[in-house]
């Protein structure tokens, strides 16, 4: 995964930058409810989800393709949009809900977006496509602040169980730096985030926010990595049942 910065802002005053890929991210949580999730997504084939605000909202949450931002194609209005509501379903988040402070040891330094596929038991159902990922930043009126999405397609072997270890993105420094300085002029910024799978077979799949405490589990070299990780996962869940 290259790092870029993609000069296309969709509103005056928009930053855009490129998450990364880190590699597998442990969970503590025990399922949807445990973990801060911001987007839960499910279709079959191609899936979108995404959360966020608009000017026109009266800060209230939107869901769908008119916030899906840093995912190419959106917002447009009428686009496949598959989201589950509610508190386990897609969540807007305030950096101050997080702990997420200006000169503070919790900054979008150590913040990590988790992607959880959740594809079924059967092995040929696993594979999925993170097409696309974004970390979307709103100020308190619903105006778009600065998007901060993948440059390319993540392939990946689902995890079972949802809430579960996941798959994390982090801006590096200087997209750290540029978000950092977003949070310094607006510290009751709001945080929402757009996604889009392909492959999908069951689902449901999540995006949930956290901050980083520890090193990853490894930072995959290719998708033949990612997939070999996932099977491993698989593998250890079907002993496990098996044994009980």
């Amino acid at each position: 995964m290259v790092a870029a910065i993609v000069a296309a802002p969709l509103l005056t005053g928009s930053a855009f930058a490129t998450l990364i890929p880190i590699g597998i991210v442990p969970s503590t949580g025990g399922g949807l409810g445990s973990v801060n999730t911001v987007v839960t997504f499910q279709n079959t084939g191609t899936e979108v989800g995404a959360v966020g605000l608009l000017p026109a909202s009266g800060n209230t949450e939107v869901t769908g393709s008119t916030v899906a931002f840093g995912i190419p194609g959106f917002p447009s209005a009428g686009g496949a949009t598959h989201e589950t509501a509610g508190n386990a379903g897609s969540n807007l988040y305030t950096a101050t809900s997080l702990g997420i402070a200006s000169g503070t040891s919790t900054t979008f330094s150590n913040v990590v977006l988790i992607f959880n596929g959740v594809e079924g038991g059967n092995a040929a159902d696993q594979a999925i496509t993170l097409e696309n990922l974004a970390l979307n930043l709103f100020s308190t009126s619903g105006t778009l602040l600065g998007s901060f999405a993948t440059a390319n397609p993540f392939n990946a072997m689902a995890f079972p169980g949802v809430g579960n270890a996941g798959f994390g993105f982090q801006l590096d420094d200087p997209q750290a730096t540029a978000a950092n300085a977003l949070l310094a002029s607006n510290p009751t910024l709001i945080i929402g985030a757009a996604a889009r799978a392909s492959g999908a077979n069951a689902g449901p799949e999540t995006i949930s926010i956290s901050t980083l405490v520890g090193p990853p589990v490894a930072v995959p070299d290719s998708g033949t990595t990612v997939a070999l990780l996932g099977l491993a996962f698989i593998a250890i869940a079907a002993v496990r049942r098996f044994l009980r």
